[in-house]
């Protein structure tokens, strides 16, 4: 069956209740998204609309719409399940209903929503569609219960209606489902170890781990048991507990749903690659191709095959990942990821970093990040992760993995937090990130810039991971920074880049073009040194060196501290052979602590001339790994990669 058929779409509704927003203008906002195919900033919007307009048909149709753009199956299951809950006998949602739950694996609610579409609707294009998974999945019913344990058609639906409610993120609703499976068949162990979950998902830790260690008290081999406590036992940080179940998961015999999935889980949660790739070659020997085995299973042996090397093997295991479920985000992330330059890739990683800490940490996580960004005072977005680490000790404790394993936004985050936390335990998990191998290049750079200042590794000399390889480098000893710091009025602005781009064409009728523009710009601002600047370029391409001297020789004079004219100076003084004048101009600019991308670029191509000219050739060698370190490419750093890589260095 086919995706639901979207209806057209109408906006008739008007503002109820205060605080809501504006249903007609929130949905005119989606339509406008989806026009430009922006579904991700769609879905953001119909999230907030289905908690403010619950009731509302058309929200839940958009929402089903959308999240079968973006591939999300499970948000699109809920979505129609609401749209029946609105209006039972849609037939449309109804069969293509029985369609997402059948590629969701939920057979048994298939089972039902089908035999209900073909009860109200036998003649709907889809019905012969219907009849013939029926067809296939009745006889096999019997099987089915067999393998649960269970008798009752009733009762195994309920349970895997439970299960797609947590799926959904519904856990009062799948807490009630699953005790009351239990409280008909109170020995049905996968009840148990569901409702295990739900306490896990619901914060309640201590409930989650009793209720696995019950079950494994009666069924000490039970695969799905022993993988839940070993996740419950490691994020709340008792890993050497976690461990001795991990051995028993490695052991065991025992058959269970699914099986290989919950098998590799667990041993995520611990780390052990090679026991995935282990279990991996146990699987395959048993055709797990054709078990229930979903995209989970072959996501997670494909990171552990990258971590141990068999890149080519765990492409084909993320392939397969995504052809089970293409909307899967951490297959496409990581596939994206190893396909990149080594120097730019962050490791294979199982799990996203909130799904390695407590779900209270993680929200918490979440909202603090979101209260400090783009907050310009330093000390109030310190003190708020202060805040933030001492009311969550599990947070410090799991960095260390959430770093390595958490992929990069888990990086980035362990970064920010060491930029306004200086604790020795948190120094130390930075230093240990910048001296290993997860992580790109330029992050692993930052880590160590951040342990260097701490006094925990050497500046001048330290061993980091470049490009796949270790390499003993000197520490960039400067912030650079990307973010635009024009202060110019927004009609200066306007000519300024008008002007810029004439300049880039390096032609003489554009720059004249480019001058008649940036005198514009000069008659509202008369002492802007980037405008003075800029014009000292446009009358260098005109010819005019005399004019432009002038112009350079002024800055300096009045504007000291303006880098761009320093070193356009320094470099006259250069051509010139006086090293000693231009040494003079460049000196002060070492003792900075910031520099924009561009003003770098430019100070570290005249002064690395500088240093080749006075002969200082190691020193020049260092400045270069520091120009690579900050990652711009250009072809000033090209000429300078060739020149003081070979074995000639001549004279620019």
């Amino acid at each position: 069956m086919g995706k639901r058929k979207k209806q057209k779409a109408t906006a008739t509704w008007t503002l109820r209740g205060f605080g809501k927003k504006s249903l007609v203008v929130e949905l005119q906002r989606v339509q406008a998204y989806a026009a430009k195919g922006n579904w991700q900033a769609a879905y953001e919007v119909l999230q907030v609309l289905t908690e403010q307009y619950p009731q509302e048909k058309q929200v839940w149709e958009y929402l089903a719409d959308v999240s079968y753009e973006l591939e999300d199956l499970t948000t699109y299951q809920k979505a129609s399940e609401k749209i029946l809950e609105i209006t039972p006998n849609d037939a449309d949602t109804l069969y293509s209903l029985g369609g997402i739950y059948i590629t969701n694996m939920h057979p048994l609610l298939a089972l039902q929503i089908m035999q209900r579409a073909l009860a109200i609707a036998p003649d709907h294009e889809f019905a012969p569609k219907a009849q013939e998974l029926l067809s296939t999945l009745t006889p096999k019913i019997p099987e089915l219960l067999e393998e649960m344990g269970l008798d009752n058609l009733d009762v195994a639906t309920l349970h895997e209606r439970g299960q797609a409610y947590v799926e959904e993120g519904d856990y009062t609703a799948a807490r009630e489902a699953e005790l009351e499976v239990i409280q008909r068949y109170p020995e049905f162990v996968s009840a148990h170890n569901h409702l295990a979950l739900v306490n896990w998902a619901e914060g309640r830790v201590e409930d989650a781990i009793a209720t696995s260690q019950s079950v494994l008290s009666d069924h000490p081999d039970n695969v799905h048991a022993l993988s839940n406590l070993i996740r419950f036992l490691v994020i709340s940080g008792d890993s050497d507990a976690a461990q001795v179940y991990g051995e028993r998961l490695k052991t065991t015999q025992a058959e269970a749903w699914d099986n290989w999935t919950k098998r590799v889980e667990g041993l995520s949660y611990l780390a052990d690659d090679a026991s995935i790739v282990e279990v991996l070659n146990q699987a395959e020997a048993d055709g797990v191709e054709d078990s229930p085995a979903g995209a989970l299973f072959f996501h997670l042996t494909a990171v552990a095959l990258a971590r141990t090397g068999d890149e080519t093997r765990a492409l084909k295991q993320w392939k397969t990942a995504l052809q089970r479920s293409p909307g899967m985000t951490l297959a496409q992330e990581n596939l994206s990821d190893v396909r990149r330059p080594v120097g730019q890739r962050h490791g294979a990683w199982p799990l996203s970093w909130e799904q390695w800490l407590l779900f209270t940490t993680a929200r918490d996580v979440l909202n603090t990040v979101k209260a400090v960004i783009n907050k310009s005072h330093h000390e109030k977005t310190g003190a708020a992760m202060e805040q933030l680490l001492d009311r969550h000790p599990d947070l410090l404790a799991m960095l260390p993995r959430i770093m390595e394993r958490g992929g990069p936004l888990g990086q980035r985050f362990g970064l920010i937090i060491a930029q306004h936390v200086k604790t020795p335990e948190l120094l130390a998990v930075i230093k240990d990130f910048a001296l290993g191998q997860h992580g790109t290049d330029e992050m692993r750079h930052q880590a160590a810039s951040i342990a260097a200042e701490a006094g925990l590794i050497p500046r001048d000399k330290v061993t980091l991971w470049v490009k796949g390889k270790p390499c003993e480098i000197m520490l960039l000893a400067y912030e650079i920074y990307a973010e635009p710091s024009s202060e110019h009025t927004k009609a200066v602005d306007k000519l300024l880049n008008q002007a810029t781009q004439k300049l880039y064409q390096h032609d003489k009728a554009a720059a004249v073009e480019a001058e008649a523009l940036l005198q514009q710009a000069l008659e509202i601002e008369p002492d802007a040194p980037d405008l003075l600047n800029n014009l000292a370029m446009a009358y260098i391409l005109q010819d005019r060196q005399a004019e432009a001297d002038a112009i350079v020789d002024d800055l300096v004079e009045r504007f000291p501290d303006y880098l761009f004219a320093r070193c356009a100076k320094a470099r006259t003084h250069l051509d010139a052979g006086d090293i000693e004048a231009a040494d003079a101009l460049l000196k002060p600019m070492l003792s900075r602590d910031r520099f924009h991308t561009s003003e770098f670029e430019t100070f570290a191509d005249v002064h690395l001339r500088l240093l080749v000219e006075k002969d200082q050739l190691d020193g020049a060698r260092s400045w270069l790994q520091m120009w690579e370190q900050v990652g711009l490419d250009s072809a000033a750093l090209a000429y300078w990669q060739g020149k003081l890589l070979s074995k000639s260095v001549p004279r620019k």
